[in-house]
């Protein structure tokens, strides 16, 4: 009897302390379970390649173009720039342009006068310049290569020669750069050349678009 009442004790009790620890376990089952995804993901990460620019400060390249000379028809226009990098957001740019002056619409209706000689059409420029890249960014060329890309407004002075004179200029613009290599980038750009000048009539400023496209390296 005695032997019986035991066994019923320890029964009792084993009962007791399954029924008290059960709702521990099942809840930390459920917060296991719950802190499982419904679905699985398969996503393995793609490495991406990047043109980065080398620690290198200078850049030197050539441009392109066309440059519309007011008063004076529209010009191809080519030149080359030294750039240096102060950081990553500015930089100084030094220019240099060479166009040709066409004939003013007086010249065409008039036949065989002339406004200039044909060395005073002669066009060339200089200019010092400071730019700002305001949106760095990227461009995918396919999913697994990116270029590095600059969107940057750009300002200064200098000096054009033109007409038989050397007049100050300003000029002003915005480019952009795509990296294509870690040293070499290709840049887009469109600049104005403000001046002052009375070949053609009373002194105006005379205001000059220029659109270009060019290459240059890193060193």
């Amino acid at each position: 009897m005695e032997n019986r009442t035991k066994y019923l004790f320890l029964t009792g009790l084993c009962l007791t302390q399954v029924i008290a620890f059960a709702p521990q376990v099942l809840a930390a089952e459920e917060t296991e379970r719950d802190d499982r995804p419904l679905i699985e993901p398969d996503v393995k990460p793609v490495p991406v390649d990047e043109a980065l620019i080398d620690t290198e400060n200078f850049e030197i390249g050539a441009f392109v173009g066309v440059l519309n000379i007011e008063d004076f028809e529209s010009s191809m226009v080519y030149g080359g720039k030294l750039t240096y990098h102060l950081s990553e957001s500015f930089f100084f740019e030094a220019g240099i342009g060479f166009a040709e002056g066409g004939q003013t619409s007086f010249e065409n209706l008039a036949g065989n006068v002339q406004v200039l000689t044909d060395s005073e059409r002669d066009y060339s420029y200089y200019n010092i310049n400071l730019g700002y890249n305001v949106l760095p960014g990227e461009a995918f060329l396919t999913e697994n290569y990116a270029f590095n890309t600059n969107f940057y407004l750009i300002a200064g002075a200098g000096s054009t020669d033109f007409a038989g004179d050397t007049r100050f200029t300003v000029n002003v613009g915005a480019g952009y750069q795509i990296l294509l290599t870690d040293s070499v980038a290709i840049h887009l750009g469109v600049r104005q050349h403000y001046y002052r000048i009375d070949v053609v009539g009373p002194e105006k400023t005379s205001i000059n678009t220029e659109i270009s496209s060019g290459l240059s390296v890193f060193f």
